[in-house]
């Protein structure tokens, strides 16, 4: 039987020129890098010209960094960095959101999609749901005031931004649905163990971890600051605690898997938006699991899970879930598209290319 494990590891790898390098920084290079691999396998498998590949990688990770940083500050503490906007440009400080980061992938990818086939962008779509995703965003945030007599969470501005963001995600998609979900059905089995990897660099920060726990495989995060605080302030009380990094990691690390399986060995991979599909619901609902035993990350969530009885990471989980099973069932129920067609598409548009 395990004691309690006592996790007191440097989260500084080594440093250059008094720099310090964390393994932090090191695991999500590396999980970038090993979503690189298994996806640029997959196009070669396919017989994808490699320069859409390349390509795709510019755009996904430039949209990745950017998306997960904006969704840090504007999700968790837009006060602050709106008040410090140059603040926002300072990654190295640490602060990146994964659900930031799944939209900005997700822009990627529809700009990679307008690229490679040479689409237009439909405008008054991209307006429509730019307006209806404004309006929502206020209107939510309207309804978490009346409804907790505080607006501590989001302000109204913060709030219709992010609903913004969200209608243009929504319109991009809908303009290039079959290349993005495509493309997306791919990405997203290398995204998995890029989580993973990410999930790493979080143990061995000592950060977002879970709640005490009685279990025999509890980690005591000695060298975080907020493990030593009583659980009166808010801290954990020098408790043993659920180690919710390592959780997540073997759950995305098992997505993966699951998802190589369905590319490499049935049919799903005809099934347009299938295998992203599941692996959205198998990403976000552990995620919303995970979060009633996850420590909150920030003050104003404690207002928000005494409320509606969830947090921030919840609550930005369910609109992926959603999409999931609806791109699950969407995919099921439509008609398989034979490999021949598929072929004869990507031809189509790689004949558009050579022109």
């Amino acid at each position: 039987m395990l004691s309690f494990i006592t996790w007191d590891v440097d989260p500084e790898a080594f440093s250059i020129f008094g720099r310090g390098i964390r393994w932090y920084g090191i695991l999500w290079a590396g999980g970038v890098l090993l979503t690189s691999m298994v996806v640029q396998r997959m196009y070669k498998w396919e017989k994808l010209p490699e320069k859409w590949f390349d390509s795709l990688f510019i755009y996904v990770v430039a949209a990745l960094v950017i998306g997960a940083r904006i969704g840090h500050c504007l999700f968790y503490d837009p006060v602050h960095y709106l008040s410090n906007p140059l603040e926002i440009l300072k990654v190295w400080e640490g602060g990146l959101a994964s659900h930031g980061g799944a939209i900005g992938m997700t822009i990627g990818v529809c700009l990679y999609a307008l690229k490679i086939t040479k689409q237009k962008m439909n405008w008054k779509h991209f307006g429509i749901f730019a307006a209806i995703g404004l309006v929502l965003g206020v209107a939510v945030q309207l309804g978490y005031s009346m409804i907790s007599g505080t607006s501590t969470a989001l302000g109204m501005w913060e709030a219709g931004f992010m609903g913004l963001l969200i209608g243009i995600c929504v319109s991009m998609v809908y303009t290039t649905r079959e290349t993005t979900i495509k493309t997306l059905d791919r990405l997203v089995v290398g995204v998995a163990i890029g989580a993973t990897s990410i999930r790493l660099g979080n143990l061995m920060n000592s950060e977002i971890y879970g709640g005490p726990t009685t279990l025999p495989w509890g980690f005591n995060f000695v060298r975080d600051r907020d493990w030593h605080e009583p659980l009166s302030a808010g801290g954990s009380g020098e408790l043993p605690c659920h180690p919710t990094q390592i959780y997540e990691a073997l759950i995305y690390l098992f997505i993966f898997g699951l998802g190589m399986y369905l590319f490499y060995k049935t049919t799903a991979r005809n099934k347009t938006g299938l295998i992203l599909g599941i692996s959205l619901i198998g990403i976000f609902l552990s995620r919303f699991c995970i979060e009633f035993i996850k420590n909150l990350q920030e003050p104003f969530e404690i207002d928000m899970v005494n409320t509606f009885g969830i947090n921030m990471g919840q609550l930005l989980s369910l609109p992926f879930i959603i999409w999931g099973i609806w791109l699950v069932w969407s995919a099921l129920t439509r008609k398989e598209q034979p490999i021949a067609a598929t072929t004869n598409n990507t031809n189509n548009i790689k004949k558009k290319n050579t022109k």
